[in-house]
């Protein structure tokens, strides 16, 4: 498991002037490169103990003569494994008047309900709720980007700031090691 101290800064409790400011001091356009999602190299402990616990619990499905139990685990075991595995593509990040730019494929303003910057050390991402209803969550690895220079962005393009948390499956997913 991954400890660290969890020091929270409210990019919000900021100097009111940057407020006022913010059309004044926002840059034009941020462009970073960061990983897809943080990876974390998993030894042959890590690997034996997820497999003594999937065994374990497999053999106890199949006691339990619960087949489909057992067919749906073994599913989300290979998949697990095949996930832990992967390393994180790189990806390219610009904030501009157009909106925001993931390798190429822009999310225009219009489309973007809200957004939120998460900065809890080690965690920063900058998450976005656009008014799809098939995935209207976007988490963007903030990477090296200034999370303040983002936020002015954002703010200066008339996007509202709505506050958003990680999921529990963000935050097991790090605990564990994924």
């Amino acid at each position: 498991m991954i400890e660290h101290d969890k020091e929270i800064l409210d990019l919000r409790a900021l100097d009111k002037n940057v407020q006022e400011q913010k059309t004044a001091s926002a840059p034009e356009r941020i462009t970073w490169e960061t990983e897809e999602f943080p990876y974390y190299e998993k030894d042959f402990k890590w690997f034996l103990l997820a497999g003594i616990i999937v065994t374990g619990v497999l053999i106890s499905l199949l006691i339990l003569k619960n087949v489909f139990g057992a067919a749906t685990l073994l599913l989300f075991a290979i998949i697990g494994y095949v996930y832990a595995l992967k390393k994180p593509d790189m990806l390219s990040i610009t904030i501009d008047a157009q909106g925001v730019a993931v390798n190429g494929k822009t999310i225009g303003y219009s489309q973007i309900t809200s957004f939120w910057v998460l900065y809890e050390p080690p965690v920063k991402d900058l998450i976005i709720i656009r008014k799809e209803h098939f995935m209207p969550k976007t988490i963007i690895p903030l990477g090296d980007a200034n999370p303040v220079e983002v936020r002015s962005l954002l703010l200066a393009n008339a996007i509202t700031e709505k506050e958003e948390e990680e999921s529990i499956a963000d935050i097991l997913s790090r605990r564990f090691g994924f």
